[in-house]
């Protein structure tokens, strides 16, 4: 089956924000898809924040959820490009790549959308998190533009055999 590309980040690492700039550089080859794009506008899947610790439960079938949306699509011989801010061991399927930015910039982003400071600070948490998880990363703090060429280039070498190297990921 064709390949599936994850890029994972902490709230506030930027994921949302590059979404646009992926549809509008991607060669038209690869699907392009952001986990909160089923989520209403109050963070709700099915009535449910799934924001919340009350919905962990959900969690697992969400991510399947999604796991199954990309297999339907790569069965057609179409790359999906996911977006999410979990781990590999919730999705266990794919490349993964990190979206990352500093830990002052995802509080000042957090805190521009209104966010709670025990609510950032499980962000500045879950960010430590996966850092350990998915070493491979991409920063956030250059342009939406910038990021989404780095992310589409490591894809381009994910598949044709191309690692990314420093350089390309700071050339974006």
């Amino acid at each position: 089956m064709t390949r599936l590309f994850v890029v994972t980040g902490a709230p506030g690492a930027g994921k949302s924000t590059v979404v646009p700039e992926l549809v509008r550089l991607n060669p038209g080859n690869l699907v392009v898809m952001d986990m909160d794009e089923l989520l209403d506008h109050e963070g709700r899947l099915l009535g449910i924040s799934i924001a919340s610790q009350t919905a962990a439960p959900v969690w697992p079938a969400y991510n399947a959820l999604w796991l199954r949306i990309t297999e339907l699509i790569r069965r057609s011989g179409i790359p999906v490009l996911l977006l999410t801010p979990g781990l590999p061991s919730e999705l266990p399927e794919g490349r993964w790549l990190h979206l990352d930015c500093p830990d002052i910039l995802r509080r000042k982003r957090l805190a521009k959308r209104g966010w709670p400071d025990d609510r950032i600070e499980d962000a500045v948490a879950d960010a430590a998190e996966i850092r350990m998880h998915v070493p491979r990363s991409v920063l956030s703090n250059a342009s939406p533009e910038r990021c989404a060429r780095s992310i589409l280039e490591w894809i381009r070498g994910e598949r044709f055999g191309k690692p990314l190297t420093l350089w390309n990921r700071l050339r974006g």
